[in-house]
């Protein structure tokens, strides 16, 4: 049964990662990883991990929230002819998380943030009917305000040569780019979050599965957004505290 080998794996690396994390808090480690996806002649394609206890712990709850999920979803969808595929929904869900939170650049911050925004809408369209594909076009579309966000915050990150927001967050609230960057990041993290006026979407986002309400419209892809200013923490202090 897929759901109770998914629910245990999940479990097993959630309680890992926490434990893994407390090791990180207590000796103060951060691990900073480049891997080297394709090297052709004089181009190259890096992707960068960061690894800290916040981004561990984060990962931990994520993971515990999706496995007790997926063992409720066990029963609650076992009528269901296609719960293999909805648990597949469930898992892509959670690697994009993954991605996002472990992302110090940009580029793959976005490329999680557009995972979650795509495996999000499969979920509200789950039950295909005329109301949940309304519902699913409401959250697509909302999300998409963010998205475009991140990307004039990447198109602003040009002036830096470099994606890799963690190597300029000192910069935030002495430099004006990095300020547009901030406002920009933040108006990201409202449409994410759900916060008001981008908030219409989240009610409409109910007509999804009763565990994909519990997993991904309440708990974990809202907090996508805070995730995001925890990681530009420096801005909102600098920029807001400081004056």
């Amino acid at each position: 049964n897929y759901c109770k080998i998914s629910f245990y794996f999940l479990l097993s690396i959630s309680i890992s990662l926490f434990l893994i994390s407390l090791k990180f808090l207590l000796t103060d480690l951060v691990y900073f990883i480049e891997w080297e996806v394709l090297s052709l002649q004089s181009m190259s394609i890096v992707m960068t991990f960061l690894f800290d206890w916040m981004s561990l712990m984060f990962m931990s709850f994520v993971l515990l929230i999706s496995s007790l999920v997926i063992f409720y979803s066990n029963q609650y969808m076992e009528e269901d002819y296609n719960i293999n595929r909805f648990i597949l929904l469930v898992l892509m869900f959670v690697m994009s998380m993954m991605m996002l939170i472990i992302s110090p650049n940009l580029i793959s911050i976005l490329l999680g943030w557009d995972g979650l925004g795509l495996v999000s809408y499969c979920l509200v369209i789950y039950f295909q009917n005329v109301k949940s594909y309304n519902a699913g076009m409401i959250t697509a579309l909302s999300n998409r305000i963010g998205d475009v966000a991140l990307l004039l915050a990447i198109a602003w990150m040009l002036n830096y040569g470099s994606w890799n927001y963690v190597f300029y967050l000192e910069m935030m609230g002495k430099n004006m780019e990095m300020m547009i960057i901030g406002g920009l990041v933040m108006l990201a993290a409202m449409t994410k979050s759900a916060q008001i006026p981008f908030s219409s979407w989240l009610p409409a986002a109910m007509a999804a599965p009763t565990p994909v309400s519990a997993l991904v419209h309440s708990s974990t892809l809202v907090t996508a957004g805070v995730y995001l200013l925890i990681r530009f923490n420096v801005l909102l202090m600098d920029w807001w505290m400081g004056q």
